[in-house]
């Protein structure tokens, strides 16, 4: 499952170097730190009217699938539904909902946030260089006692479902070019793991197999109490008096 809703600013037409043309949109950052978060809309049938009908500065209702596109490092939305003009300024909405498997988990530096990707599967865009093959990977950060449960319960493999917003944060290279980076934050207590956990049954075969050895080995092996017997008497026949 790969699905965005919220609502953007739209800021005017972008091009790809390929000369595609994109609606350039700009959802409010989410938090104290964090930044606009820009996106490329791939203005399709779903989406309805785009260019001719809305101009720059106006607010619109997006939904849709998310696409991170590993080469230019921007995050490209499809829609899947018709765009809509939103008046009331005091709306806001940002909601990624995601379902797929843990696909990395780096090394955490901070005690109260856990950082780990979710690989997720979405329709082709050829337009995108995506096929069906291919995986989303979406960086995702959970804090607090949602970072501490999250940290016990996941693993590279794990399925999981979560709901979160999207956020984008900016940092200068060593270059000193600027660079963003799209994370999707996990909302407290919207997510839930599913499918077979390869790490229980791997402890559950390792314990199978530590039964099993004992069972065969020297020491566990019962052997039955040996009776005493009686020695037979050795007779002579001819000694016998009749």
């Amino acid at each position: 499952m790969n699905s965005f809703i919220g609502i953007g600013t739209y800021t005017g037409e972008s091009y790809h170097d390929s000369g595609l043309r994109f609606m350039g949109i700009s959802l409010p950052k989410v938090g104290k730190s964090g930044s606009d978060v820009p996106l490329l809309m791939v203005p399709n049938k779903a989406a309805g009217e785009t260019f001719d009908v809305f101009q720059p500065g106006v607010r619109l209702l997006l939904g849709g699938r998310l696409y991170p596109n590993r080469q230019d490092y921007k995050m490209y939305l499809v829609p899947n539904q018709p765009l809509q003009l939103i008046n009331d300024k005091s709306l806001q909405l940002n909601r990624v909902n995601l379902a797929g498997g843990v696909g990395f988990i780096p090394e955490q530096t901070k005690e109260d946030l856990f950082t780990f990707t979710t690989m997720a599967s979405a329709p082709a865009q050829m337009i995108l260089g995506h096929n069906w093959e291919d995986s989303l990977s979406f960086r995702m950060e959970s804090w607090g006692d949602d970072a501490k449960r999250l940290t016990s319960l996941l693993h590279v493999g794990r399925q999981l479902s979560v709901e979160g917003v999207l956020r984008y944060n900016l940092w200068q290279a060593q270059d000193g070019s600027q660079r963003g980076t799209y994370q999707v934050r996990v909302r407290a207590g919207m997510y839930s793991v599913f499918g077979k956990n390869k790490n229980r049954e791997g402890q559950a075969k390792v314990k199978n197999e530590l039964s099993e050895e004992n069972l065969c080995s020297p020491a566990s092996v019962s052997t039955p109490p040996v009776q005493p017997t009686r020695k037979a008497c050795a007779v002579d026949e001819e000694s016998i008096p009749f």
